[in-house]
């Protein structure tokens, strides 16, 4: 069974309402809401007939982003292929759209290890931190669920 099947699968039984998705197999098609961004790598999955009340006008690489109940929700998805550059700039792309929304979640994958958060090792994405950031998972489990 594939981690997007076992997502699927996950989100049902529990009937959760929302779930950030970062390196996504594939995108769901109807009945669910499924916002990807433009490299179909970050997607944010609205379940149970919430609406959105705001989403982008075009998809960005490598983020996306929706408002539903009034909270602000990005999903990131940074390949661990990215430059120092390149992490750089998607950075400053995601702070730039999430200025002025709030309250606001950022969630995803970053691949940025270190051992400021747990991980073994610090890795040139680890070390760039333009924000101020509540950590809620820790460098020794993959996945936070809350």
């Amino acid at each position: 069974m594939s981690a997007q099947s076992l997502l699927e699968q996950t989100v049902l039984e529990h009937e959760l309402n929302i779930a950030i998705v970062s390196d996504q197999y594939r995108n769901l098609q109807s009945p669910y809401t499924w916002l990807a961004d433009a490299n179909k790598q970050a997607a944010i999955w609205i379940l149970g007939g919430h609406q959105v009340q705001e989403r982008p006008a075009r998809a960005s690489p490598f983020f996306t982003w929706a408002r539903v109940h009034g909270i602000y929700i990005f999903s990131v998805y940074a390949p661990p292929r990215l430059t120092d550059a390149e992490f750089a700039a998607l950075l400053s792309d995601i702070a730039d759209e999430a200025r002025s929304r709030r309250p606001l979640i950022v969630a995803g994958d970053f691949n940025a290890w270190s051992t400021e958060w747990g991980s073994v090792r610090t890795t040139h994405l680890g070390r760039a931190r333009p924000f101020d950031i509540a950590l809620l998972n820790t460098g020794d489990t993959p996945n936070f669920v809350g």
